[in-house]
């Protein structure tokens, strides 16, 4: 049965903190515990948990402002789970923090977060809610509209998330998952298929790799994709739900194809990265940026950057596997942001380009500007579309080009999506740009033509922004260290979670942007250090 927690709100007459000398209990005021407690702790609304509980008549729930303050705690200070607890048991400022004032409050099992956590992961992989989102981005907005921070101007940055898998090879993911499969067997199936299982479960995966000389390799995964095609269809009609047997069809679609009814490996040029990493996190997956490849997810983050506000804030977090492209992401998070902030003007870097971007920032109806853009530099000896004026109409057609001396074209419109721009033959024999530009004579009408796209349209109007908007270079680059602080805990760049599966890496995330609030609360409050401040290590 699901009750909220206000008992922080009654204070007992004599607690650990009034025995506090004067002195200390001053620092333990001035700490980041008080801005947890009074600007995140007091702010949750704990009615966005009660659809995890039932509605009979039970034993009431452990308080769920406790588990949620203990979960961002861990997020944000990087602690273990048996750290964490250690220090909610002992650690007075910790407990404060929670709204705890003595060591006889609240006590729970360790077991108590586990179930909760479960019960977050199941809710969301339902319903495609994470409610702690929910809670932090309500907890958010409150504390814009009490420091009155302008959301006008925002930027966003994006980075990479490692999740705690183990890197396997090829062939190790595959007898890892025929392992898998050999678990959920009855005795008499396992005593049946002894034969086709021996050569795999006498040892773990990655023995059995060891034990494999460098030319069997091949010869190996064709054994194995035989092996795997037979467990497919041997296993379909009993196993067809389990999760186990679900990684096992695809990874045998991921890796092998047939060819005349003959099964083919793929090459390895052929995998992608969206293929399956690791059976414990079925949706992590690889991707290789300036170098360094990663397997897991990205995380986007967003803050407001107006330079009339003292505090700037975090004001949204999303997580997708990291082959997603950052444009997307931009894509999910505006309409939320647009809602919540009425945001005007988003920065971002060049990754944040694409149709997909533009089509969200159209609808949105916002400013976008980038810091650089992709594709190849531009000669500076040639004209381009970019130098060009265009003019578009409410529904997104150019209908009025000028060149870059002023001689206007006339617009025709071609197949769908095409277009091009007739101008005057005699003005373009005496332009002084003639020599730089692109424009093609025709033979048989007295003009010069340019051929353009939609797609050229944007690219070229985007440049333009860019070369207007060069100011907000310095905007952008401070979000870099917004993005390095929420995940410093943890080991700072292409860092690996403590955790697997989206979910709990998305709520880790989310906790840790909160933390980096509080703390800039804090400091906003209390501009000069104090003793109190509990920093990671």
């Amino acid at each position: 049965m699901f009750q909220t927690n206000k008992k922080h709100q009654q204070r007992k007459m004599f607690t650990a903190v009034d025995q506090l000398p004067k002195t200390a209990r001053k620092i333990l005021e001035g700490s980041w515990a008080q801005s947890f407690y009074s600007e995140y702790f007091c702010k949750l609304e704990e009615e966005v948990f009660s659809v995890l509980y039932s509605d009979k008549k039970s034993r009431p729930n452990t308080p769920v402002n406790i588990l949620i303050g203990f979960e961002t705690l861990k997020s944000g200070f990087g602690w273990s789970d048996e750290e964490l607890y250690s220090h909610f048991l002992f650690d007075l400022q910790v407990r404060y923090a929670l709204g705890l004032q003595d060591f006889d409050e609240e006590y729970f099992d360790l077991r108590t977060i586990y179930y909760f956590r479960r019960a977050l992961c199941e809710y969301e992989r339902k319903h495609g809610i994470n409610l702690i989102q929910k809670a932090t981005e309500k907890i958010t907005d409150k504390q814009i509209e009490k420091f009155n921070i302008k959301t006008g101007l925002q930027r966003m940055d994006s980075t990479q998330i490692q999740s705690n898998i183990q890197n396997m090879s090829r062939i190790q993911l595959l007898v890892e998952i025929i392992h898998r499969l050999h678990r959920l067997l009855s005795p008499l199936e396992i005593e049946k298929y002894s034969e086709r299982f021996s050569t795999y479960i006498k040892e773990d995966a990655l023995h059995y790799c060891y034990r494999l000389k460098r030319d069997e390799a091949k010869s190996r995964l064709e054994e194995i994709g035989e092996d795997l095609a037979f467990f497919v269809s041997e296993f379909k009609t009993k196993y067809k739900t389990c999760p186990d047997y679900k990684n096992l069809v695809r990874v045998f679609q991921e890796h092998y194809r047939f060819e005349e009814e003959k099964i083919v490996v793929k090459k390895g040029t052929e995998l992608k990265g969206s293929y399956l990493q690791s059976p414990d996190d079925t949706s992590a997956t690889y991707r290789k940026k300036n170098g360094e490849g990663a397997k897991g997810y990205v995380a986007n983050i967003t803050e407001t950057c107006d330079s009339e506000n003292d505090l700037q804030l975090i004001t949204t977090t999303n997580l997708e596997p990291n082959s997603t492209d950052d444009q997307t992401l931009m894509a999910d998070d505006l309409d939320n942001l647009q809602i919540r902030t009425n945001i005007e003007e988003l920065v971002t870097d060049a990754g944040y380009i694409g149709p997909i971007g533009d089509e969200a920032i159209e609808k949105n109806g916002i400013k976008h500007s980038v810091t650089a853009l992709r594709g190849r530099k531009k000669d500076e000896n040639k004209l381009s579309l970019d130098d060009f004026k265009i003019e578009k109409d409410n529904e997104g057609k150019p209908v009025n080009i000028e060149c870059p001396n002023g001689i206007a074209g006339k617009i025709k419109k071609g197949k769908p999506g095409r277009y091009s721009a007739g101008f005057d033959s005699d003005a373009c024999k005496v332009c002084s740009l003639k020599g730089q530009c692109f424009a093609k004579k025709l033979k048989k009408k007295d003009l010069s033509i340019i051929r353009f796209t939609n797609d050229n349209i944007r690219v070229a109007l985007q440049k333009q922004q860019f070369n207007e908007n060069k100011d907000n270079l310095n905007i952008r680059a401070s979000v870099e260290s917004t993005v390095r602080s929420v995940i410093h805990p943890f080991g700072g760049h292409f860092c690996k979670l403590p955790v697997r599966g989206k979910e709990r890496i998305k709520t880790m995330i989310i906790l840790g942007a909160a933390m980096v609030n509080i703390r800039r609360i804090m400091d906003y409050l209390s501009p000069e250090d104090n003793n109190g401040r509990l920093i990671s290590s």
